[in-house]
C-alpha cells in the first residue's frame, strides 16, 4: 500500500495504541471475581475492541449469572475500574514524547475510540495529553462504533481535512477495517491487542515503538526532527 503525501491529520485509537489499558481492565474483573475460573481473558480482550462495557458484560456472560446478578456484578466491575484500577494504565514507550513532537511539527492530532467519553478523558487527563488533541470522538457520541467508518469521516469533516491528508493509527482488525472503509491510510501498532499481524492490513506502516512511527513520518515527509527511540 503506497502512502499519500504528506499527512496533515493523524487520528489515533486509544486502547492498545497509545495506552496499555488491558492489565488495568483485567484487574478490575479479577477484583470482583476472586476465585472464578470460568473467565477466559482472551475472550475479554477481543470484547474490549467494542468498549469496556462490552468487555465487562462478556465477563458476566462467562460466569453464567442470572440477569440480576449479572447487572450487579457489572456495576461492581465498573466501580472497581473507575475507582481503583483505571489510574494504573500506562502509555506505551515513547508515546509521551511522540505526541507533542507531532503537534509541534504542525500535524493535527485527533482521537477515535470505542471507549466511553468519561474514561477516555480521565485517561487523557492523567497522561496530560488532552490538550494535544484537536478532536476526540468516543463511543457515546451518538455514531456507530468502529469498524463503521462514520466516526472517522465525521472527525475529518469536523477538522476540514480531506481523506488523502489523513492517517489513522490503530492496533486491531477493527481499526484496520475502519480505515479501509473510510478510505484513509492506516498505520498498525504491532504491540497492541490484535490476535495476529495479518488482521492489520492493508497498512502503510507496521511498527512496535512510537519512535518508529515518528521516524517514518520524518523520513517520508520531512515533517519532524529526528527523534530518540525509547
Amino acid at each position: 500500500m503506497t502512502p499519500h503525501t504528506p499527512y496533515k491529520t493523524i487520528i489515533f485509537d486509544l486502547d492498545g495504541t497509545l495506552l496499555d489499558t488491558w492489565p488495568s481492565l483485567l484487574q478490575a474483573v479479577r477484583t470482583v471475581t476472586p476465585g472464578v475460573t470460568t473467565i477466559e481473558p482472551a475472550a475479554l480482550r477481543l470484547a474490549l475492541s467494542q468498549g469496556i462495557g462490552a468487555m465487562f458484560a462478556r465477563a458476566t456472560e462467562q460466569m453464567a449469572l442470572d440477569a440480576g446478578a449479572a447487572q450487579a456484578t457489572l456495576r461492581d466491575m465498573e466501580s472497581a475500574y473507575f475507582g481503583h484500577t483505571l489510574s494504573t494504565a500506562v502509555p506505551y514507550p515513547g508515546v509521551g514524547h511522540m505526541l507533542p513532537q507531532l503537534q509541534l511539527a504542525g500535524l493535527t492530532l485527533a482521537l477515535c475510540t470505542n471507549r466511553d467519553r468519561a474514561s477516555t478523558l480521565a485517561l487523557l487527563n492523567q497522561a496530560e495529553w488532552r490538550s494535544l488533541f484537536s478532536h476526540i470522538h468516543c463511543l457515546d457520541d451518538g455514531l456507530p462504533p468502529k469498524p463503521d467508518p462514520t466516526a472517522i469521516l465525521a472527525t475529518l469533516s469536523h477538522l476540514q481535512c480531506p481523506l488523502r491528508d489523513a492517517l489513522f493509527v490503530g492496533d486491531s482488525w477493527i481499526d484496520a477495517r475502519c480505515a479501509a472503509q473510510a478510505g484513509v491510510d492506516f498505520a498498525a501498532h504491532l504491540g497492541g491487542y490484535h490476535t495476529h499481524p495479518g488482521e492489520l492490513s492493508p497498512a502503510v506502516l507496521s511498527y512496535r515503538k512510537a519512535g518508529e512511527l515518528s521516524q517514518w513520518l520524518a523520513e517520508r515527509f520531512t515533517l519532524l526532527p529526528e527523534l530518540n527511540h525509547d
